[in-house]
């Protein structure tokens, strides 16, 4: 008699939680987004229906975007807006500066902060420019310049780096002026050619990696001005 009770007991509780899996179901459905039963039967688990899960899952089948559905799921759960990661998905699938792309994680990420993860991409579109000018000695000769560049920031350094201008003008200087440091590597530049030292200063000294290891900024373009100050 108790078994039976029992498994009576058991028989409503699966009738009720099927009943909530296949209304969900119908619920995404009716939004265009059709759900496997398993599908259905997790997000059941996790919580139930959320119309904010069903607009984003609706919004990313319009798109042709892949997003997993536990994970829209999960994002929702952590008082994140699924709707805007999609929306910034998108937005990020076009754009065309590589270092302002961002998948689902990192966008998710930039969205759990407060902060719109479309506007932190648009700011790590535009570029950046720092100049610094100054003067450098090498091999008993001294030369002016005038080192002008522009580089993009990195979509996760937009949403979460501290960053500071006047930082990078004065390692700038630093890595130009004490240019007497590297000089085994300039015995083959000839100090007679203002060229040679701009060269080796441009495709060496601050190259691409040089920004990306020091500042976590990706160089855009630059350019250097040399001038000899004892002729």
């Amino acid at each position: 008699m108790l078994l039976l009770a029992f498994l009576s007991f058991a028989l409503i509780l699966l009738s009720i939680f099927l009943y909530k899996v296949f209304t969900l179901k119908s619920r995404f459905m009716d939004m265009g987004v059709g759900l496997t039963l398993q599908q259905a039967v997790n997000m059941t688990i996790q919580g139930g229906f959320e119309q904010g899960v069903a607009e984003a899952a609706a919004r990313a089948k319009e798109l042709g975007l892949d997003v997993p559905m536990d994970k829209l799921q999960v994002h929702a759960a952590s008082g994140g807006n699924p709707l805007r990661v999609v929306e910034a998905m998108e937005y990020s699938r076009k754009c065309e500066v590589p270092s302002a792309r961002a998948g689902l994680k990192h966008i998710s990420l930039i969205d759990q902060s407060g902060r719109d993860p479309v506007e932190v991409i648009r700011e790590a579109e535009q570029p950046q420019s720092v100049s610094v000018s100054g003067i450098f000695s090498f091999s008993g000769r001294s030369f002016s310049y005038e080192y002008q560049a522009s580089f993009y920031r990195p979509v996760l350094s937009v949403a979460f780096d501290g960053f500071s201008q006047h930082e990078i003008e004065r390692e700038l200087k630093r890595k130009i002026e004490d240019l007497n440091r590297y000089h085994k590597e300039l015995l083959r530049v000839d100090v007679e050619r203002e060229d040679q030292i701009r060269d080796h200063l441009t495709q060496n000294v601050l190259r691409p990696a040089y920004w990306e290891r020091s500042f976590r900024l990706v160089l855009h373009k630059h350019h250097l001005n040399i001038g000899r100050l004892d002729r």
